[in-house]
C-alpha cells in the first residue's frame, strides 16, 4: 500500500506501496525483564483478538490441560481459515511445532518491541502519522491487498503507481511506504530498477519504519534489508514445498480442474466422505453426495466450502464420460486418427468437450498424454516457481536466471503415485499410445504447434476472422517436395482458418490464402488510408479534425465506463450487507472468507473509478497528439521495407481492427481504425 502525498511545504510525495497483511507472523524476541507468551494472532478484527485474549499468560500446567489445548486448537482452526499467511505456517510446519497448533511467541512488556508486521489498516495509520509529523500532505494510496510481493508483474496498484510517476503531470514527488516489505519483496536487480524509475521521475522513496539516516549510509543497509525480505519468502517456499510433496506422496489431487472423466471426492482429515465435485460446462459445478445425487449447484467463481485439512481423490465421473475417454484411446490406438480426425468425428456427432464446445487438438493431445488415466497422480512434470523446485522429492533453488516461466522437468522429478485412482484405460494401451505419439511425432515433426507464436513470421496470426464459422485464422505451412542438401524442404506459408486446422472439417471447410497476398493487402490498404493525412496542404487539418473526432466518441464511452463502474461497485456493496444481515455463528467462516473475496474485488476496481471519475473532465492536448500520429504514419515506407518482423507487426496492428474472409469465395473485408491504436 502506498500513499502518495505532498509536502505541505511545496515539495508533494508519492504513496506508499504495501503487501497484504502478514499477521500472525511467529518470532522469538527476548529482552531483560518479565517475558508474557503468547500466540499473536491476526491483528486484523476485534473477532481475533476475542478469540484468543484468554491465550495470554498461560502456564506450562495450564496449557496441557485438555480443556485449553482444546480451546486453542479451535481458536488456530479459526485463524487458519482466516488468516493466509497463518494457514501456510501451521499446514507445512507442523511437524516444528507441537502438535499442529500455533508456536508461541516470546514477548517484553514493551509495545515497540513487540511491533509485528501489520495490518494494511495499521500501515496506512502509520504512513499517515509520518506524513502529519513531516509535513506530508496524502493525496491518493496505492494497495495491492493480498497480492504476493515477489514480483510486480501481478501487482497493479505497485504497477500504476509507476506509470503514474512517469506521466508528466505526476502530482506527487514522493512514495510513502511503510518497510522494503511493503514496496516489494524483489530482489536487489528488480528492486533497483524500479527505484531507478522513479528517481528519474523525480520521485524519492521514503521508508516510514526503516529509520534510515537520509545519507550515503543507507544505499548500505537498503540492500542488506531488501535482501534479507527476499530471503524470508525464499525460505517459506522451501518449507511450503514439504507439505506439498507430502500430499503428492499420499496420491492426493494437487489442485485445478480434474481431467476430463473424472469428477474429485473430498474427504476430511480422518478418511469421511464429504461430497463429490463435478465439473460441468462454463466453469460450473454440481454437488453430489456419495450415491451420486446433486445436492446443489454452484455458478463458475463459486467454490465448495471445504478447509485446508480436506483431500481430494479422482474418481469416475459419469458413465458416457468415461466412455468418451476410452473411445477417444480406441480410435487414436486401434483406429489410426490423428488428434485432428478424433477432434472432428466427436465434433460430428455432436459430443460436448470438457467445457461444452468443440474438441481441438489441444485437448485430445493432452487427454492422451496425461497418465492419470491408468490410475497414477503424477505431479511436479513443469516447474513455475521462481525460488525451489522439486528435484529427486527434494526442494532445490532454482537458477536466478530462467529463459522461461514454466520449464518441463525430467522424468526423474516427476512425483508419482501408482493406483492413486480407478484407472479409465489400461496400461497397456496407455503406453501404445505414448509409442504412437512419438513415432507419429518423428515422421511429421510440423504436424503439431509449439508455441513459436511470438517468434512467427506471419503478422495478421489474431486479426483475421472466419465469417462461416467464427474463428480466427492463423499460419499454416505447407512443406513439400524432398529435402534439400542442407537438410530443408521447401515450404509454402499461408493463412487457414483455426476451426479447421485445429477441429476438422466439422467445424469449417479446408480453404488457404498465400501469406503475401494478404499480408500485402493489408499494408496496402493502410499506405492509401494514411496518404490522406501526410499528403497535401490540408492533411494535418484533416488529421486534427479525426482526432477531436475520435476523442469526442471515446469520452461517451468513458462516461458508460464510469456509470458501469459505479454499478458494479454499488452491487458488491449490496452482497456484502446482505452477508452481513444473514451473518450467524454456523456460516461465519464462510461469510468471512466471501466478504474477504467481495473486498478484494472492490479494491481491484476502485483505482479505475477513481481515475475514470478524475479524468472526466480533463481536455487533451489536440494539436500535440496531431504531431504524434503524423511522426508515426511518416514512418510507413521505411517500417514496410526495413522494418523487423515485430515493427511491421505492431504497425499492422495499430491501424487495422478486423480482416474477415469468407473461406468458400475468398472474398476479404477489411476493416481500419481511423487513427491508430496507439493514439486513440
Amino acid at each position: 500500500m502506498f500513499g502518495w502525498m505532498k509536502n505541505i511545504t511545496g515539495r508533494s510525495e508519492p504513496p506508499r506501496l504495501s503487501d497484504r497483511a502478514l499477521a500472525g507472523r511467529f518470532l522469538a524476541l527476548a529482552r531483560s525483564g518479565a517475558l508474557r507468551a503468547r500466540y499473536d494472532a491476526a491483528i486484523t478484527t476485534d473477532d481475533n483478538r476475542r478469540h484468543w485474549a484468554n491465550a495470554d499468560a498461560l502456564s506450562a500446567d495450564a496449557a496441557a490441560s485438555a480443556d485449553v489445548r482444546r480451546t486453542l486448537r479451535n481458536r488456530a482452526r479459526y485463524e487458519v481459515a482466516n488468516n493466509s499467511y497463518a494457514r501456510g505456517i501451521v499446514l507445512t510446519l507442523a511437524n516444528d511445532t507441537v502438535g499442529t497448533g500455533p508456536r508461541l511467541q516470546l514477548l517484553t512488556g514493551d509495545d515497540g518491541i513487540n511491533r509485528q508486521e501489520q495490518s494494511i489498516a495499521d500501515q496506512r495509520a502509520a504512513v499517515e502519522s509520518y506524513a502529519l509529523h513531516h509535513g506530508y500532505e496524502i493525496l491518493d494510496w496505492y494497495v495491492d491487498d493480498a497480492i504476493s510481493g515477489a514480483g510486480a508483474a501481478e501487482r497493479d496498484g505497485f504497477l500504476r503507481m509507476i506509470e503514474d510517476a512517469r506521466d508528466a503531470a505526476c502530482p506527487f514527488t514522493a512514495v510513502l511506504v511503510y518497510d522494503v516489505k511493503r514496496f516489494g519483496r524483489l530482489d536487489n536487480d528488480e528492486t533497483g530498477y524500479y527505484r531507478h524509475i522513479l528517481k528519474q521521475s523525480g520521485v524519492d522513496v521514503v521508508y516510514v519504519a526503516e529509520g534510515f539516516n537520509g545519507d550515503d549510509t543507507d544505499d548500505l543497509l537498503r540492500p542488506v534489508k531488501q535482501w534479507q525480505a527476499r530471503q524470508e519468502l525464499k525460505d517459506l517456499s522451501k518449507v511450503t514445498i514439504r507439505g506439498l510433496v507430502s500430499k503428492a506422496d499420499d496420491g492426493c489431487w494437487m489442485g485445478g480442474v480434474p481431467p476430463y472423466g473424472y469428477d474429485l471426492a473430498y474427504y476430511d482429515e480422518k478418511g469421511r466422505f464429504l461430497m463429490v465435485v463435478r465439473y460441468l460446462a462454463r466453469a460450473d459445478k454440481e454437488i453430489l453426495d456419495d450415491e451420486g445425487n446433486v445436492q446443489r449447484r454452484l455458478g463458475k467463481g463459486d467454490r465448495p466450502m471445504i478447509s485446508k485439512s480436506d483431500r481430494a481423490h479422482l474418481v469416475p465421473s459419469r458413465r458416457d464420460r468415461v466412455e468418451t475417454v476410452r473411445r477417444i484411446f480406441g480410435l487414436y490406438v486401434q483406429g489410426g486418427r490423428g488428434y485432428k480426425g478424433i477432434a472432428d468425428r466427436l465434433n460430428r456427432e455432436g459430443v460436448p468437450s470438457a467445457r461444452g464446445g468443440k474438441w481441438s487438438m489441444t485437448s485430445i493431445r493432452d487427454m492422451l498424454s496425461n497418465p492419470a488415466y491408468t490410475g497414477d497422480m503424477v505431479w511436479n512434470r513443469r516447474s513455475m516457481a521462481k525460488f525451489h523446485r522439486i528435484e529427486q522429492g527434494r526442494a532445490v533453488p532454482t537458477p536466478n536466471i530462467r529463459r522461461r516461466a514454466v520449464e518441463e522437468n525430467g522424468r526423474e522429478d516427476w512425483m508419482v503415485t501408482e493406483d492413486a485412482h480407478p484407472p479409465l484405460i489400461d496400461r497397456e494401451t496407455f503406453e501404445q499410445a505414448q509409442a504412437l505419439r512419438k513415432k507419429r511425432g518423428k515422421a511429421h515433426p510440423h504436424v503439431y504447434r509449439q508455441g513459436r507464436g511470438m517468434h512467427s513470421d506471419y503478422l495478421l496470426t489474431g486479426l483475421i476472422v472466419c465469417a462461416n464459422c467464427g474463428h480466427n485464422w492463423q499460419g499454416y505451412t505447407q512443406w513439400k517436395g524432398r529435402k534439400r542438401k542442407d537438410d530443408t524442404r521447401p515450404k509454402t506459408q499461408y493463412y487457414a482458418c483455426g476451426g479447421y486446422v485445429t477441429k476438422g472439417n466439422s467445424v469449417c471447410r479446408r480453404s488457404v490464402i498465400p501469406r503475401g497476398a494478404i499480408e500485402g493487402q493489408a499494408f496496402d490498404a493502410i499506405g492509401e488510408h494514411i496518404r490522406q493525412y501526410v499528403s497535401g496542404g490540408d492533411g494535418r487539418a484533416r488529421l486534427r479534425q479525426a482526432l477531436q473526432g475520435q476523442l469526442a466518441s471515446e469520452g461517451q464511452g468513458g462516461a458508460v465506463e464510469l456509470e458501469r463502474r459505479r454499478l458494479e461497485r454499488e452491487g458488491i456493496l449490496g452482497k456484502i450487507a446482505n452477508i452481513l444481515d444473514n451473518i450467524t455463528p454456523v456460516n461465519r467462516e464462510f461469510a468471512d472468507r466471501r466478504i474477504a473475496e467481495l473486498k478484494g474485488e472492490l479494491t481491484r476496481i476502485e483505482p479505475r473509478l477513481a481515475r475514470l471519475e478524475a479524468t472526466a473532465q480533463v481536455l487533451p492536448d489536440l494539436d500535440g497528439l496531431t504531431d504524434e500520429v503524423l511522426a508515426g504514419t511518416q514512418r510507413f515506407d521505411e517500417i514496410v521495407a526495413e522494418g523487423t518482423v515485430d515493427e511491421k507487426r505492431r504497425f499492422l496492428r495499430a491501424f487495422i481492427h478486423r480482416i474477415v474472409i469468407e473461406p468458400e469465395t475468398r472474398r476479404t473485408r477489411l476493416t481500419l481504425r481511423d487513427l491508430p491504436l496507439a493514439v486513440a
